[in-house]
């Protein structure tokens, strides 16, 4: 760990060299499993497209492909939300979601917020689709606003502050001078902890605080010296086939998708462009150790790694564990009595240690 004291970045250096498998119990200080009732007219149909899993008042709710469904703190299925359509009642698409905190689902869709009752009934929608980008991620900042990020467009703000009822901007910042050549299309999020907004994601090393008017480097997340170099994504004369190939042959890894933050430790995943640059980092943060996981062991029959975890805030995440990997152990598979290849994923939700 290096803690740059000029201007207090503290970097984060993940060796590539060896992975660990680590105990469940190492990783999380509390975790329990979810079966999620499977029924044909609520089941994830897009296993590998999951947009955001939030929890609300013991409610689960999972955001994949174009459908929103909740079910309860048992896995019993209460109720989904399917709205796509170009009506103006309805969303283009689900893009990213969050809850407010009475209940209400904003639910994000290219350029424009969609949002509803907790009983999916229509209340508003807020659109701006001249002067934003794609909204990549959305939730809650304060008790009136809730922030959005966009994609880095040229001439635009990253991220907006937009009062819910009305719409209007509070304030936007960090205005993009130089479009990336490319644009990921991948997942980005937020992570709430401790008071301050986190953002992470793709085309980015650093994790970022999010304050009313700026963002601030919490850290830099530095996975074996094969950061991108400053400007990488937007660097002139290089157009995108260029750029891809570029990434791919110096073996750059510059996405930190997934990220969850507790006192003690880090757990986030990192992607490059081949396997072996891909994978999901635990660090220590009170000495900066830093080890990449080969697996997690949830049993002596069942070790397995995620191919993707959500922040459920202040340290807690959830993963979603799919029938086609359960179903392998058969002896940790018996924990989940009528689990089979066509049913919905066992949830795994854990507070980090």
């Amino acid at each position: 760990m290096k803690d740059n004291s000029k201007n207090e970045i503290i970097e984060y250096f993940i060796p590539l060299s060896h992975r660990v498998e680590k105990d469940v119990n190492e990783v999380f200080e509390e975790y329990w499993y979810v079966p999620l009732e499977t029924r044909d007219d609520a089941l994830i149909e897009e296993l590998y497209n999951i947009k955001n899993i939030v929890i609300y008042q013991e409610d689960i709710y999972i955001g994949s492909g174009n459908q929103l469904i909740i079910w309860d703190k048992y896995g019993k299925i209460k109720r989904y939300l399917y709205k796509k359509g170009e009506d103006p009642q309805s969303y283009f698409f689900l893009g990213n979601f969050t809850i407010w905190p009475n209940g209400d689902i904003l639910i994000s869709s290219a350029n424009d917020i969609t949002t509803y009752s907790n009983s999916f009934k229509f209340i508003r929608k807020w659109a701006d689709h001249e002067n934003i980008g794609y909204i990549e991620a959305i939730t809650q900042f304060n008790d009136s606003s809730y922030i959005i990020k966009n994609m880095p467009i040229q001439g635009q703000s990253r991220y907006r502050i937009i009062n819910p009822k009305s719409g209007n901007l509070i304030n936007s910042y960090d205005s993009i001078e130089k479009a990336n050549k490319y644009i990921s299309s991948y997942t980005n999020s937020f992570e709430r902890f401790e008071g301050h907004i986190l953002s992470h994601g793709y085309q980015g090393n650093e994790i970022l605080e999010c304050t009313m008017d700026s963002t601030k480097i919490r850290y830099r997340i530095n996975i074996d010296n094969k950061i991108p170099p400053a400007g990488f994504w937007a660097q002139d004369g290089k157009d995108y086939v260029q750029i891809v190939m570029e990434e791919t042959e110096k073996g750059y890894i510059g996405h930190i998708p997934d990220y969850v933050e507790s006192k003690e430790t880090i757990l986030l995943s990192f992607k490059g462009k081949r396997d072996d640059l891909n994978g999901i980092a635990l660090i220590d943060k009170k000495d900066g150790n830093a080890r990449v996981l080969e697996n997690i062991k949830f049993d002596d029959n069942f070790r397995w790694l995620p191919k993707q975890f959500f922040s459920l805030d202040e340290g807690w995440c959830a993963m979603l564990m799919y029938p086609e990997d359960v179903l392998k152990k058969e002896e940790f598979a018996r924990r989940f009595p009528g689990l089979d290849e066509e049913s919905n994923p066992v949830l795994f939700i854990g507070k980090l240690r």
